[in-house]
């Protein structure tokens, strides 16, 4: 054999090794690294040209967003820092209530969120009912320390401290409820784990997944159709390495069977990035109290958009139903 060819063979072998470690950095890149922050462009808003059988996105609400965004910030809401158990400073920012009140309110937000958009329509509402709004920005988010996104399985150590923290703010007497929205709907459920404050009165827990496992299983399929293995056990052995978890360290359905608080859980019906089915699986692994909203034409985290007043008259049904 002469040089030529066995060089031509040597590199058809590495040629997959090569392409393989690509795609693990790629999707440990893409699913778990903060992003760098970037400036926005100013472009011309356009309602989206929606498909048949598709929910209504984010996108169909825009300006109802932006109005939101601008309503919260216009209240110059206090900024609070805490150290995080792992030494990460993080960042949330608290709307006191109008009058005297001994109702909070602890908003999660979701995965490569902003901060505020993912409780953008439901800031004035739920201020105009006498809650503090305490709304945290989540490790590797917004004003908050960290370059891991870690799904829920070190967020729920944070959310504990947050509530924690409401309630040396707002005393021991005080009504704290908590809720997620996508990825903060599985840290809160997350966190239930641990061992939350007795104020918690109940869990608003809206369009989560059931664990790191399951949403990257199904994001890997749905977005880019490649094949679980080996890509899913390759790049979980890095993000072990690097970020410090496992895809299968914490499932929401183990922990929901030993859940007392009570939950509301709600999802979009045609929800195509956690699929409407996880919401589903939750609510039955639930031995608690607990209630069941779809709201059919909602894409994902859209819900309280899409069907805004059955939105707020349930959640608010559900406060008022476990409020001391």
């Amino acid at each position: 054999m002469n040089r030529k060819k066995a060089g031509m063979i040597a590199a058809a072998a590495v040629l997959p090794a090569a392409v393989m470690a690509g795609g693990v950095a790629f999707f440990f890149n893409y699913s778990v690294v903060r992003m760098k922050k970037k400036k926005k462009k100013k472009k011309k808003k356009k309602v989206p040209e929606l498909k048949a059988g598709q929910g209504l996105t984010f996108d169909c609400f825009r300006d109802k967003i932006d109005e939101g965004i601008a309503w919260f910030k216009a209240q110059q809401p206090e900024k609070i820092t805490l150290t995080s158990y792992d030494g990460l400073r993080l960042s949330a920012y608290l709307l006191p209530a109008q009058t005297d009140s001994n109702k909070v309110l602890l908003l999660m937000h979701g995965y490569r969120a902003d901060g505020y958009s993912d409780f953008a329509g439901l800031f004035k509402f739920y201020h105009d009912q006498g809650y503090h709004l305490l709304v945290p920005h989540q490790r590797s988010h917004a004003d908050s320390e960290g370059k891991y996104i870690c799904f829920g399985v070190k967020e729920r150590f944070d959310c504990k401290m947050w509530a924690e923290y409401a309630v040396r703010r707002f005393g021991k007497d005080c009504n704290l409820y908590m809720s997620g929205i996508s990825m903060g709907s599985s840290t809160v459920l997350m966190a239930v784990g641990l061992g939350l404050p007795e104020n918690v009165r109940g869990i608003i827990a809206d369009c989560g997944f059931t664990s790191p496992y399951d949403i990257f299983r199904h994001v890997m399929q749905l977005q880019f159709k490649l094949p679980l293995f080996p890509l899913m056990n390759l790049t979980e052995a890095v993000n072990r390495k690097k970020a410090g978890f496992g895809y299968k360290d914490v499932s929401t359905l183990d922990i929901l069977k030993n859940c007392s608080i009570p939950i509301l859980f709600i999802h979009g019906g045609k929800d195509e990035f956690v699929p409407t089915q996880m919401t589903l699986d939750n609510y039955s692994a639930c031995a608690g109290p607990k209630e069941l909203l779809i709201v059919p034409e909602a894409a994902h985290g859209t819900s309280n958009f899409v069907e805004p007043v059955r939105y707020r008259e349930t959640v608010l049904r559900f406060m008022k139903k476990y409020e001391k």
